[in-house]
Formats: C-alpha cells, sequence, structure tokens
C-alpha cells in the first residue's frame, strides 16, 4: 500500500484526517483507502502526525520548521522587495541559486503538482540573443499599435490583458530606442542573469508560477539581492509565440514561459519605503 499506519505507535489524535482534504472532503472514511485511489503526495498526514506512525511510499522523509519571523521582520522584507532595473555586473554565485532551488522546492503548487521547472540563462551571447529579440518585438508591437485597423484586429482576436500589455509595451518603445542608443540596457536592465518559470500549458501551472516568482523574490531580497518581472517576454512567448525570441531561449519541448525575472545585486539598495496607496478591506 501506499500509506500504512503503525497500529502501536497511533493515539488515535485523527490530525491526520484533518490534514488530509481526501478523507475531509471527499467521503473517504479510511486514511490508507484514500491514499490508495487518490493521493496527490504532499505528505501532510506525515507532516503532522505527532507520533511519526505514518508511513506514505512517496514521502521518504520531512524536515524540521524552525521559528518563523515575527511581523515586523516579514513587513521589512515585503517593503525592501521592489523591481530593480539597475544591476551590478557581478553573476549570481552557485550558493544563490541553491538557495532559490529550495525555495521552489518549498512552495504551494496545486493539487501538489510540482510541474514548473527553472531554467536560469547565464550565458551573455545568450542574454544578448535574448535582449535583440525583445527589441525587435517590441518594435513590432509598436507599428501594430499605430495603426487603427491591426488595432482593432488586435483588441478582437486578443485576451484583454494581452491587448492592454500591447498598448502599455508599444508605448514605451520609443524610450526603450532611445535608450538602446545610448549604450543601456532598456529591457534586461543589464542584469547577470534570467530566470525563467517554464511547465505544462495549463492554467494550474500559471498560477503556480506566479506563486514560485513571487517566493523568489523575497529569497532574492533576504539575499541582499534584487529582481525585476519580465512581463513582455512572458507575453511575447505565450501570446505571439514570437519566433526568434523562443529560438533565442531554447526552451524543451512542451514547456511554456509562464513567469521570468532578471536578477542579481542591485546597483542600490533600498532605505526607505516610498508610501503606498492604502488598501481597505470591505467586511460583508
Amino acid at each position: 500500500m501506499k500509506l500504512t499506519i503503525d497500529r502501536d505507535k497511533c493515539i488515535h489524535c485523527h490530525l491526520c484526517e484533518q490534514a488530509c482534504f481526501l478523507t475531509r472532503f471527499c467521503g473517504f472514511e479510511s486514511l490508507e483507502g484514500a491514499a490508495e485511489q487518490h493521493c496527490i503526495d504532499c505528505g501532510h498526514c506525515v507532516a503532522v502526525c505527532p507520533r511519526q506512525a505514518i508511513t506514505h511510499a512517496r514521502v521518504k522523509n520531512t524536515a524540521p520548521i524552525g521559528p518563523i519571523p515575527g511581523e515586523t521582520e516579514v513587513l521589512n522584507l515585503l517593503m525592501k522587495t521592489r523591481s530593480v532595473r539597475h544591476f551590478k555586473p557581478t553573476p549570481v554565485s552557485r550558493e544563490a541559486w541553491d538557495s532559490l532551488r529550495r525555495v521552489t522546492e518549498y512552495s504551494q503548487s496545486g493539487l501538489n503538482a510540482q510541474s514548473i521547472t527553472l531554467m536560469a540563462v547565464e550565458d551573455p551571447e545568450t542574454l544578448s540573443g535574448v535582449r535583440k529579440a525583445l527589441l525587435r518585438m517590441y518594435g513590432k508591437l509598436e507599428r501594430l499599435a499605430s495603426f487603427p485597423v491591426t488595432r482593432f484586429l488586435a483588441r478582437l482576436f486578443m485576451a484583454p490583458q494581452d491587448y492592454e500589455a500591447v498598448l502599455s509595451e508599444s508605448a514605451t518603445q520609443p524610450l526603450r530606442r532611445q535608450a538602446a542608443e545610448r549604450g543601456e540596457d532598456p529591457v534586461l536592465y543589464g542584469a547577470p542573469a534570467l530566470l525563467l518559470l517554464t511547465g505544462p500549458a495549463s492554467q494550474t501551472a500559471r498560477e503556480d508560477a506566479t506563486v514560485l516568482s513571487q517566493n523568489i523574490m523575497l529569497a532574492l531580497t533576504a539575499q541582499g539581492l534584487g529582481s525585476c518581472y519580465m512581463g513582455g517576454l512572458v507575453l511575447g512567448c505565450r501570446a505571439f509565440r514570437y519566433k526568434p525570441l523562443l529560438r533565442s531561449l531554447h526552451l524543451p519541448e512542451g514547456q511554456a514561459v509562464h513567469q521570468a525575472l532578471v536578477l542579481g545585486t542591485p546597483t542600490v539598495q533600498l532605505k526607505r519605503m516610498p508610501e503606498r496607496k492604502r488598501r481597505e478591506i470591505r467586511f460583508r
């Protein structure tokens, strides 16, 4: 069986059944029976057992959870986690990459699918190819948005969020072009690394990648590093399937880009947090 319970250790506290969504919400009376048919291998039953009485074939070990930061520490981390658009050329260390790997392993995923794959791009020639492809793509979007007919067709056939992204990216392309002419990097911001979060072309994978990317940004801040979302790159891969961009990335077969981040050491570090719009909570 996938799951067994040592009856000599079990104290019948039923915490495992409360932690398992199969026994709580899917009508299964037996934890063993539920695991045999529909278990998603989340390991919650193993993790909550106070007597270590549960053995799960797909959960080989568990790691102890240490003290967690208080509210003040969490808020400080959130305040300092901002988009970075100017990086030092210092490479990201292998220790930092390994830390990010562990962060993604401990992040949530829908039905414990854990389907997101990490792809790190550090090669300067590859980064240059991505940069050039994105600049060409933004130029095409600028031309698309400049004609009423093509704008109408884009609005007709594109998802609303993608259409709005096209307008936003095309409006700022003249500024990118001017920055590129000055020798600056208006696309990847001079970052030494690009991180792609890829996975199957499903809504669940897209949502999982969004959760992962935010956790990655927080972990980078904790290490003194920084990052910035590459929404235009994701748009080019997902909505436009822009071939020069896809060729420059060398994506594995069947993998879609759900999130992308540039990362590295920020040129400057924030000391204070600018004022933010106050959010109200509506109670009903």
